[in-house]
């Protein structure tokens, strides 16, 4: 491989094409391109363990967008429930747990 492609699936596609045209034929690498082709799979298992990470935090950002928003339904029906008191009383609830 002369180079290293931007991205991670163009540099996987090269390879794959490249070792697509050895099937029929066979191919040797010389000891200096092995060396060459090894550091490339190890950059390029550190860039998708990279990318596996990114997108787990956010997936992780977005699961917790999604029940903070229940949340924020669920909190807001009870607390319509406390207002409402069939008296006509206002009902003040205390968030701060009698902190001041």
């Amino acid at each position: 491989m002369r180079h290293l492609d931007t991205t991670l699936s163009d540099t996987l596609s090269a390879y794959a094409m490249q070792f697509a045209e050895c099937t029929h034929t066979g191919c040797t690498m010389s000891p200096a391109e092995t060396t060459r082709f090894v550091k490339s799979l190890t950059a390029m298992r550190k860039c998708a363990r990279n990318i596996e990470q990114e997108l787990a935090v956010h997936r992780l950002a977005e699961e917790s967008r999604a029940r903070g928003a229940i949340l924020d339904i669920e909190a807001s029906r009870k607390f319509g429930q406390l207002i409402a008191d069939p008296e006509g009383k206002i009902v003040r609830p205390d968030f701060t747990g009698g902190r001041k």
